[in-house]
């Protein structure tokens, strides 16, 4: 150091080659520019030059998000014909309890699955954060998820979301039906049959036979359906812009780009 922005664009041209998207060429070259700070130096990645060249890696790398939404529809649809998939009733209840929570509560696949045996994962919920509210009768009526950690909670406090009873795809229903079979232990929200948390690739290889049970494209509706599908039902459904942000714990207006009234339309 200091690198020379001459370098740092031959670095960018590398990454290009190597077509790494653009959200990462940027967090490399703001941590290099952060590390020049940090030393005292002129950083580099604020010259003219390096700038303009961010901008048009931006233009050349901007592909459409190809992913749709799992509407309620689409979800109802999954969760009949998981029936046809699953191994056993044991993963017929967890399955249909990962769908249903992940759709109504926006979540994100790795807060629910874990993508290597013994991998930690600070984000990834456990059965502590889960409570219920109960009637007058004493019958669950919600459930009440406290996120303490997750994607960009740094500095933030726990926040919760209530979940209702639902006439379709009810996550209630689905939890207390999958709860009746793990037990109340502690430890990750959504275990397999052996007690071990589940694997990512587990959970998209089930998501993908049953997208494709239902004649719909696999390629297109993957894990991260189900917080698209999550943003467009809301919107529907007369949430606001600062709801939808809280609700999915976005930091920017990134969840704009996961209202796709649109599409919902066009698939349900």
């Amino acid at each position: 150091m200091p690198i020379f922005p001459a370098t740092l664009a031959l670095f960018i041209a590398y990454l290009f080659e190597r077509n790494y998207a653009s959200s990462t060429v940027n967090t490399y070259v703001s941590a290099l520019g952060y590390f020049h700070r940090l030393a005292g130096l002129c950083a580099p990645t604020k010259t003219f030059s390096i700038i303009e060249i961010l901008k048009g890696y931006s233009k050349l790398c901007r592909k459409l998000d190809s992913r749709l939404p799992i509407t309620l529809p689409i979800l109802v649809r999954m969760l009949q014909a998981s029936n046809d998939i699953c191994v056993s009733q044991y993963q017929l209840y967890m399955f249909k309890a990962m769908c249903s929570m992940a759709f109504f509560t926006f979540l994100h696949i790795g807060e629910i699955t874990v993508s290597k045996r013994n991998s930690f994962n600070s984000n990834l919920l456990q059965l502590g954060q889960v409570s219920m509210q109960c009637g007058q009768n004493g019958e669950v009526v919600s459930l009440v998820i406290t996120f303490k950690h997750y994607k960009h909670s740094y500095n933030q406090n726990p926040f919760s979301i209530v979940l209702g009873k639902q006439l379709n795809a009810c996550p209630v229903k689905s939890f207390l039906d999958y709860l009746l079979l793990c037990g109340p232990l502690s430890g990750p929200l959504f275990i397999n049959q052996e007690g071990l948390p589940v694997l990512r690739s587990d959970f998209c290889k089930m998501l993908c036979s049953v997208v494709q049970l239902c004649n719909l494209d696999p390629k297109k509706y993957k894990g991260h359906s189900f917080r698209i599908g999550a943003a467009t039902y809301a919107a529907e459904q007369g949430f606001s812009d600062t709801q939808i942000r809280q609700l999915g714990t976005w930091k920017s207006d990134a969840y704009k780009k996961y209202i796709r009234i649109a599409s919902m339309e066009s698939v349900s």
